[in-house]
């Protein structure tokens, strides 16, 4: 094979990643490659170009640009009772998650539209039940990457970190 096409194999010593990373990568499309039937390929030069031009800000949390969370351990019975409690508050109060994330520092209304995904998956050493409500970005809640509302009511402020 020629020096300026790589096999996997090749690609990840070229990088120094593990296969699972490399794996990832291709996954994620983040990596120029081809797949060559069964077999996957890689340009040196787009490595270098790949590698060269990134930017470390673009995958840190690239979808998420404002997050609030709270962990909150327990039996699971009484997780469920939390549950429900915050359904029940968020409900009481026009659909707004503020009244249940405390570092929230705006009002966020859940719209009629939304649309919950119920998901069960493994995550290294972790297995996760989730309840997610989600809907479509409303222009009034848009942020630039980088961004996050202040309390004063200005808007958006540049901030160095999220």
């Amino acid at each position: 094979m020629s020096d300026d096409i790589l096999s996997l194999e090749q690609a990840i010593e070229f990088l120094g990643v593990s296969e699972k990373t490399l794996i990832k990568l291709l996954r994620e499309e983040h990596i120029p490659a081809r797949k060559i039937g069964r077999e996957w390929r890689f340009s040196r030069e787009a490595l270098v170009q790949w590698f060269s031009s990134g930017d470390s800000i673009d995958y840190i949390n690239q979808n998420e640009r404002y997050m609030v969370s709270e962990d909150v351990p327990g039996t699971s019975n009484a997780l469920f009772d939390r549950i429900r409690e915050a359904l029940s508050k968020v409900k009481e109060h026009d659909n707004n998650i503020k009244i249940i994330l405390n570092e929230l520092n705006r009002d966020i209304i859940i719209p009629d539209n939304a649309t919950l995904r119920v998901s069960y998956k493994q995550q290294r050493e972790v297995e996760k039940l989730e309840f997610k409500i989600f809907w479509d970005l409303r222009e009034d809640s848009k942020l630039e990457a980088n961004q996050k509302y202040v309390p004063s009511g200005r808007g958006p402020e540049k901030n160095d970190q999220i």
